[in-house]
């Protein structure tokens, strides 16, 4: 609606003003669904696990966390071992400088 300045979620139009958004399905929870009608916490998973067996992890690469042979990307600059982060830099290096500041 006009004038509103809540962020939209669906067709447009924010929850006050119409959006219909579907809620967990567990007896007395208001959280949005996130996948197979439930929120996160009563069991929707974002991320895949990995797939070691008696492993807790989320997956990163191939279907395996870090602990269970996921290779992680370092960080290009000469000498860094730190995971990159963003444009293949990690954060130390400038993953997350604004470079529409810099003049």
């Amino acid at each position: 609606s006009e004038g509103c300045t809540n962020h939209a979620k669906r067709g447009g139009v924010c929850v006050r003003h119409g959006a219909n958004i579907k809620l967990c399905s567990n007896k007395g929870c208001r959280n949005i669904v996130v996948r197979g009608g439930v929120c996160i916490r009563h069991g929707a998973r974002k991320k895949k696990r990995c797939s070691a067996e008696g492993c807790s992890n989320g997956a990163i690469n191939g279907g395996v966390c870090c602990r269970h042979g996921a290779r992680k990307k370092l960080c290009i600059s000469e000498g860094c071992t730190n995971q990159d982060k963003r444009g293949g830099v990690c954060k130390r290096h400038g993953a997350y400088r604004n470079t529409h500041d810099e003049s």
